[in-house]
């Protein structure tokens, strides 16, 4: 278009155009920069939805969230407290054990203790010589007496300590005995009872042993005396029986002779006293 000459359209030769392109580097930071922040926004209030959604109120926000939003309160007359429902509680039927039969105790043994031997009865000794109707004094039978009192009455030499020990435990009681018959030989049994002052002959009677003592008071009746009391009570803890008991006269044969007491030893009398048997009893078990 120089020199004012038009020229024809369809005249030009045509050229290739350059399309200058515009510099984009600033509008791209601008863009990365604006991105950068739009997601930091973005994320501030999806974080700000998830921690505070509950508690802000936002017109987004439905009404009808989960149930465990709590909705405002609002303000309102007070309304009268429910008064829950009373159920009857149920009655409770105790259960009704099952019958069964009561099993019995179990009873421990007891242990069973053995019987305590009974000490053998010294039949074969000198001072448990049983001497009656029935068994008389062998005809070779001797004793060695000794006095006992100023009657010159005697008895066998071994039982002289337990006599006098007797004798000095009831004086020291106020008691006064006396002896009227001690031992008594057999010749001079036989004399007696052929004169029928007794009706035992010679070998029969305990007096030909030596072992046995007719005892009374200084004064007075010998039965129901405090005399007689005394021995009944203390004569076994020195050795003395009561030799003819009224209970026994059937089985000693003789008759009761209260005054009459028979030397046994001491532990044998405290056996019979407490037994309640006669020396034929006693010897026979």
């Amino acid at each position: 278009m120089t020199n004012g000459t038009r020229i024809d359209p369809e005249e030009r030769e045509p050229r290739a155009i350059k399309i200058k392109q515009p510099k984009r580097t600033g509008r791209k930071i601008v863009l990365a920069v604006l991105s950068v922040i739009l997601l930091i926004a973005i994320g501030g209030g999806v974080f700000a939805f998830i921690e505070y959604g509950g508690e802000l109120e936002l017109p987004f926000v439905s009404e009808k969230t989960e149930e465990t939003e709590q909705k405002p309160e609002e303000p309102s007359v007070p309304s009268e407290p429910e008064i829950p429902e009373e159920n009857e509680p149920e009655p409770v039927v105790p259960e009704i054990p099952e019958e069964s039969e009561p099993e019995e105790p179990v009873v421990p043994e007891e242990p069973v203790e053995p019987e305590p031997e009974e000490p053998e009865i010294p039949r074969d000794e000198w001072f448990m010589l049983l001497v009656n109707r029935e068994n008389p004094l062998p005809e070779d039978f001797s004793v060695e007496t000794v006095v006992i009192d100023d009657q010159n009455h005697t008895v066998d030499a071994r039982i002289a300590a337990d006599l006098s020990a007797l004798i000095a435990a009831g004086e020291s009681e106020g008691l006064d005995f006396v002896f009227y018959t001690a031992f008594r030989s057999v010749e001079k049994q036989n004399e007696l009872f052929r004169e029928g002052k007794t009706d035992v002959p010679g070998g029969s009677g305990e007096h030909n042993t030596g072992l046995a003592v007719d005892i009374g008071c200084a004064k007075g009746n010998f039965v129901g005396s405090p005399e007689e009391k005394w021995l009944l009570e203390h004569a076994h803890e020195f050795g003395f029986i009561l030799r003819y008991p009224a209970d026994k006269t059937e089985i000693t044969g003789f008759a009761h002779e209260p005054w009459h007491f028979r030397y046994v030893g001491r532990e044998q009398a405290k056996l019979i006293f407490e037994s309640g048997l006669c020396l034929e009893e006693y010897l026979a078990q």
